[in-house]
C-alpha cells in the first residue's frame, strides 16, 4: 500500500516502501531501490551487482499538516559485463538534492500565489532552498529570451539601491514582457544587449524612451536604422520641471519683499489644468494673473499637451516649431532652455506620429517591480533578481481581505 502511495501521490519510481512511521509531525517512509532503472552508463547492461550501499534522506511534500521524508537505501553497482561502478541515479532525484522533484513542483506552485517565507515556513524548510529551487527552474525558463519578433522596445532605469544605484531595463511593449536587466544606466552598460538585438531582432522598428543621452547614443550607434521615439510623460515631465525652476526663481524675488504667494503651490502649477475641482482651479487662476511669467510658461505647457492630439506628422511639425518660436521669442529662460531641447530632439518627438508607442507600459512595470521588492524586503542575490524581473510579466497581484 504505501508503495503505491509513494508512486501515485508523490511520483516516486524504482523503489519498494519496507516501512512507514508515524511521528507527531511527520512521516517516514523508509524504502529501497529497485532494479527498474538499472542500467551501466557506458555500456547500457542491465545486468549488475551490488557493491555497496548507503542511506539518502529526501524531503518530500506534506500530507495535511505533517512533513514528509523519504528515507531510501541506495546500491552501488558494477555492471556484470564491462565492470564499471556507478551509482544510480532514479527519476525523482534532482542531482544531489536532498528533495525529490514532486517537492521542487510543490514549491513552484506555492510561490505562484506567495512569498518565499510563507512557502518555506509552510512547508518546515529553509527560505534559501525554496529560493534556490525557484531559482534554478527561472534559469531555465530564461535561459535564452527570444527576440526575432521584438517590434517595439522601451528602455528606462529605476533606482535598486540608495545612493543612486540604478539598473536599466528593456521591454516588449506590446506584451510588457522584460527582454533584458542590467545594473547601471550609462551607455556602456546597455550596448551589449543592443548589439545582439541588433543581430536577432530584424523586426525591430522603433524604441521608445527619455531624452537620456547615454540611452540616446547607444541606440544611435548600435540600432542606426531604428526610429527613436521620445515619450510623452518625459517630454511633460521636462517642461514640469522648468515650471519649477522658474516657480522658485520668483519666489527667491518676493522673498526679499516678504511674500510667499507662490509657497505651497508647487503641485497646483503641475497637475493638468482639466483634472484640478474649481476651488484649485480659482486659486491657480489668481495666481496667474498676478504673475506673468508663470502664466506664460503654464499657458505654454497646456499647449504643448495637444502635440499628440494631432492628426499626423506634417500638423504635428507645424505645431512644434510654432510652438518653439513662440517660447524662445517669450524672454523666460526656463521656457527657453525647455524650447532648445524640444528643437534639438524634434525627430524623436515626430516619430511618434509614425509608430504611436510610448514608455507607458515601461512606467506601469516600474510600479510592479517596486511592489516586487517590497514583497521581498529587497534582494541580496542580484542574479536572482534579474531572474524575477525576466518572470514578471507572468506575475498577478491582488489585495486580501
Amino acid at each position: 500500500m504505501s508503495t503505491s502511495v509513494l508512486y501515485h501521490a508523490f511520483g516516486l519510481k524504482g523503489i519498494r516502501c519496507q516501512s512507514t512511521q508515524y511521528l507527531s509531525d511527520s512521516v517516514i517512509f523508509n524504502a529501497e531501490m529497485t532494479e527498474q532503472f538499472i542500467r551501466c552508463p557506458k555500456c547500457g547492461c542491465r545486468r549488475a551487482t551490488r557493491k555497496g550501499q548507503k542511506t539518502r534522506w529526501f524531503v518530500m511534500s506534506p500530507i495535511g499538516r505533517k512533513k514528509c521524508y523519504l528515507v531510501l537505501d541506495l546500491h552501488r553497482l558494477q555492471c556484470e559485463g564491462c565492470k564499471a561502478i556507478w551509482w544510480p541515479h532514479l527519476p525523482f532525484m534532482i542531482g544531489k538534492h536532498r528533495f525529490v522533484r514532486s517537492f521542487a513542483l510543490t514549491v513552484l506552485d506555492l510561490l505562484r500565489f506567495g512569498t518565499i517565507r510563507s512557502a518555506a515556513h509552510y512547508l518546515g524548510v529553509g527560505w534559501d532552498l525554496v529560493k534556490d529551487i525557484h531559482k534554478s527552474r527561472l534559469r531555465i525558463l530564461y535561459r535564452r529570451i527570444p527576440l526575432h519578433k521584438v517590434r517595439y522596445i522601451g528602455i528606462d532605469e529605476f533606482s535598486i539601491k540608495k545612493g543612486h544605484q540604478y539598473m536599466t531595463v528593456v521591454t516588449d511593449l506590446p506584451s510588457g514582457r522584460i527582454l533584458h536587466a542590467v545594473e547601471g544606466k550609462g551607455k556602456d552598460d546597455i550596448r551589449p544587449f543592443l548589439e545582439t538585438l541588433a543581430r536577432k531582432g530584424k523586426r525591430l522598428q522603433a524604441v521608445a524612451m527619455d531624452m537620456s543621452s547615454a540611452y540616446y547614443h547607444a541606440v544611435r550607434e548600435s540600432l542606426p536604422r531604428v526610429d527613436i521615439v521620445f515619450d510623452r510623460f518625459h517630454i511633460m515631465a521636462l517642461i514640469n520641471h522648468g515650471i519649477d525652476d522658474l516657480r522658485r526663481e520668483q519666489q527667491r524675488e518676493l522673498d526679499q519683499l516678504g511674500q510667499e504667494t507662490l509657497k505651497g503651490n508647487r503641485f497646483l502649477l503641475l497637475r493638468n489644468y482639466e483634472d484640478l475641482n474649481p476651488d484649485r482651479k480659482g486659486r491657480l487662476d489668481a495666481l496667474l494673473q498676478a504673475n506673468q511669467p508663470l502664466f506664460t510658461m503654464h499657458s505654454m505647457k497646456e499647449q504643448l499637451r495637444l502635440f499628440w492630439e494631432k492628426d499626423d506628422g506634417h500638423a504635428a511639425r507645424a505645431f512644434l516649431e510654432l510652438w518653439c518660436r513662440d517660447a524662445l521669442q517669450s524672454g523666460i529662460k526656463a521656457l527657453m532652455k525647455v524650447a532648445r531641447t524640444l528643437a534639438g530632439y524634434r525627430t524623436g518627438l515626430l516619430n511618434y506620429f509614425k509608430h504611436y508607442i510610448t514608455s507607458a507600459a515601461v512606467e506601469g512595470l516600474n510600479n510592479k517591480i517596486k511592489t516586487l521588492k517590497r514583497m521581498a524586503y529587497g534582494f541580496r542575490d542580484t542574479e536572482y533578481f534579474k531572474l524575477r524581473l525576466y518572470h514578471l510579466h507572468t506575475q498577478r497581484y491582488s489585495l486580501t481581505g
